[in-house]
C-alpha cells in the first residue's frame, strides 16, 4: 500500500464490518473480508477456509466476478485512494444488499402465517387445524408436502374434541405432529425465500459489477486526459471518479485542442520557447596532498653506520687513542684534535616526517538551467463571446498541459474589468478553478494594465521569476497604463521575459501589439489558420 494513513482507514472499516455489520453472521463476515483482501493483494493475504453456505458462495463469487474486470486492479494500485474507495463501496454493497434483499421479498405474508402457527396454543390450534391444512395445500403440491397425509392423522387425533377431552398420550403425539409439519414448512419457506434472494442477489451483482466497469473506464478516460496533472502534480483523481465532479468540459474543450491542429501547434511552439539555458558554473577546488618520509636524524644516535673525522672524544677509534699515549705522537694527536680530523665512529638513526601540500583548481561545467514557468493571460470580455472564447479556453488548457508536462509551473489570469487568477502548480486544488473557468460566461470590458500588472508582480516573485507571458485577448481596447509598459519594456530588457499575445480579432490595437516579442493572430471566420505578424513561425522554429 501506498500510505499508513489511508491503510488505517481500511483496517477500521474491516474491523468495522466484522463487528457490527448486519450480514449474515460474525464468521462469515470476518471469511469475506479475508478473500476481499486476498483479492486485492493475493500475496499477502491467503484464501480462507470454505464455508458451506450460499450467502457466502455467492458474494465469494460475486468478488470475483468484480475483481476479474480489466484494469481494475492495475488502477487501483496505482491509486491508494481508489483502492480505499472501492473497498468502502463494496463492503457497503454487500450490507446494502443482503438487507434489501431479505426485507423486501413476496413471502412476507407467509412468514407471518408461519410465526403464527408457531405461536398459537394448542386449545386453539385443536379447532382451527383445518385452517393451517388448506393453507399449506394451497402453497406446496403434495410431492414437496404432503398436507393430505397430515390431515389424516390430525383427523384420527382430534376428530371433534376439545383440547380436554384428548388424552394425554395422543396430545403428545399431536404436539410432535404439529412441531414436525411446522418444521417442513419453514424449511420449503426458507429455500424459495432464499431461490428468491439468490436471483435477485444476481441482478444486484451484476448492476454493481457494470457500475464499477463504467468506473474504471471512466477513470482510464480522465487519466488519458488529464495525465499531465496527475501524473506530475499527483492530483487526486479519485475526487473526480468517486465523487459527483463532472469533467465533461475539460474533455470537450480537450477535443476541440486536437481539431485545431494550428492552435496545438502555437503550443507545442511555445514549448520549445526559452528552452533551458546552458551556463558555465566554475567550480573551485582545494586539493591537499599529505606525504610521509624516513630522513636522518642527527640528534638521535642509536645505530653505528660507518665512521667520520670529528673531534668527538667519546667517539675517537681506540687507534687513534694510542697516539696520545706516546710522546713522539703526542703533538700529531692534538694537530688532529684541533682540525676534527681524528677517526671516529658515525652513530645515525632515522624520522619520519609528514609533509602537507596544498593546491587549487578551477574547473568548469555546464549548468542547464530549468525551464521557466507560464503566466498566461486570457480575455474574458464581452467583445470574445462566440468563436473567440472558445480559442482562448482551448489554447489556455494546451498551454496548461503543454506546460505541465514539462515540469513548469503555470499561471492564468482571467480579465476584464477587473482580474482573476489561478495558480496552477497545485493542481489539486485548481482543476476544479480551470473547469469553472472553462464554463464561464464572458462579459464586462477589456483593461489590459491589470492582468500586466499581475504577471509583473508574479515575475518578481521567486516562483514566476523566470516567467513567459502570453496574452490571449481580441486586443479591442484603446489604452493600457504607461507604467506598466515601461514595468514590461524593464523585464524584457534586463530579465529577458518574454511577452507573447494571440489575437483573436482581425481588429486589433497594433500600437499595443508593438510592445510584445511576438505577436500572433487567429481569425475565426477561417478556422484553422495562423498568421504570425512580426517575426514568422519558421523563424521561431529554427531558434527553439
Amino acid at each position: 500500500m501506498a500510505t499508513n494513513v489511508p491503510q488505517d482507514r481500511l483496517e477500521q472499516e474491516y474491523e468495522r464490518f466484522i463487528e457490527f455489520g448486519n450480514l449474515l453472521d460474525r464468521q462469515t463476515r470476518k471469511y469475506l473480508v479475508q478473500y476481499l483482501r486476498h483479492k486485492i493483494e493475493p500475496k499477502r493475504f491467503e484464501v480462507p477456509e470454505e464455508l458451506q453456505d450460499q450467502y457466502y458462495e455467492y458474494f465469494k463469487r460475486a468478488l470475483d466476478n468484480l475483481f476479474s474486470l480489466e484494469n481494475l486492479l492495475p488502477v487501483m494500485r496505482r491509486n491508494q485512494r481508489i483502492t480505499q474507495q472501492v473497498v468502502l463501496d463494496t463492503l457497503y454493497w454487500m450490507r446494502k444488499t443482503y438487507d434489501k434483499v431479505r426485507s423486501k421479498n413476496p413471502f412476507e405474508q407467509e412468514v407471518s402465517r408461519l410465526q403464527m402457527w408457531a405461536i398459537t396454543p394448542m386449545h386453539v390450534f385443536v379447532k382451527r387445524w383445518h385452517v393451517l391444512i388448506n393453507s399449506i395445500r394451497e402453497e406446496y403440491p403434495r410431492e414437496k408436502l404432503d398436507a393430505d397425509f397430515y390431515q389424516t392423522r390430525f383427523g384420527e387425533l382430534i376428530g371433534n374434541k376439545t383440547i380436554e377431552e384428548i388424552e394425554a398420550r395422543d396430545r403428545e403425539r399431536l404436539e410432535l405432529l404439529l412441531t414436525d409439519l411446522l418444521a417442513q414448512w419453514d424449511a420449503l419457506l426458507n429455500a424459495r425465500m432464499l431461490e428468491y434472494q439468490l436471483q435477485h442477489l444476481e441482478d444486484e451483482m451484476q448492476a454493481y459489477q457494470e457500475l464499477m466497469e463504467a468506473k474504471v473506464e471512466e477513470y482510464t478516460q480522465l487519466t488519458n486526459l488529464i495525465s499531465p496533472f496527475s501524473d506530475y502534480l499527483g492530483w487526486d483523481m479519485s475526487r473526480s471518479l468517486w465523487e459527483d465532479t463532472s469533467f465533461n468540459i475539460l474533455r470537450e474543450y480537450d477535443e476541440l485542442l486536437q481539431k485545431e491542429e494550428s492552435i496545438r501547434e502555437l503550443a507545442d511552439l511555445l514549448g520549445r520557447m526559452r528552452e533551458a539555458e546552458i551556463d558555465m558554473e566554475e567550480e573551485t577546488f582545494e586539493k591537499t596532498i599529505i606525504r610521509q618520509e624516513w630522513v636522518p636524524d642527527e640528534d638521535s644516535r642509536s645505530e653505528v653506520v660507518g665512521i667520520h673525522e670529528s673531534d668527538e672524544l667519546s667517539h675517537m677509534l681506540s687507534s687513534e687513542a694510542g697516539l696520545l699515549g706516546d710522546e713522539q705522537t703526542e703533538d700529531l694527536f692534538l694537530a688532529r684534535f684541533a682540525e676534527k680530523n681524528l677517526l671516529t665512529f658515525r652513530y645515525e638513526d632515522q624520522k619520519l616526517i609528514k609533509s602537507t601540500n596544498k593546491s587549487v583548481e578551477v574547473n568548469q561545467r555546464k549548468r542547464q538551467k530549468e525551464k521557466g514557468p507560464f503566466i498566461v493571460c486570457v480575455d474574458t470580455s464581452e467583445s470574445m463571446l462566440g468563436r473567440p472564447e472558445q480559442i482562448a479556453k482551448v489554447l489556455a488548457l494546451g498551454i496548461l498541459k503543454m506546460a505541465i508536462r514539462e515540469n513548469r509551473r503555470a499561471y492564468l489570469i482571467n480579465f476584464s474589468i477587473g482580474i482573476k487568477t489561478i495558480d496552477l502548480y497545485d493542481i489539486a486544488d485548481s482543476i476544479d478553478e480551470l473547469a469553472k473557468f472553462l464554463t464561464m460566461s464572458f462579459h464586462g470590458g477589456t483593461d489590459i494594465s491589470l492582468p500586466l500588472y499581475e504577471a509583473i508582480r508574479q515575475i518578481k516573485s521567486e516562483s514566476y521569476e523566470d516567467a513567459d507571458v502570453l496574452v490571449i485577448s481580441d486586443f479591442i481596447m484603446y489604452r493600457v497604463d504607461k507604467e506598466v509598459l515601461k514595468d514590461v519594456q524593464h523585464f524584457q530588457l534586463n530579465q529577458g521575459t518574454q511577452f507573447h499575445s494571440l489575437t483573436l480579432s482581425s481588429d486589433p490595437n497594433t500600437r499595443i501589439l508593438e510592445h510584445f516579442d511576438t505577436n500572433w493572430v487567429y481569425d475565426p471566420q477561417e478556422k484553422g489558420i495562423m498568421q504570425e505578424l512580426t517575426h514568422g513561425l519558421e523563424e521561431l522554429r529554427q531558434r527553439y
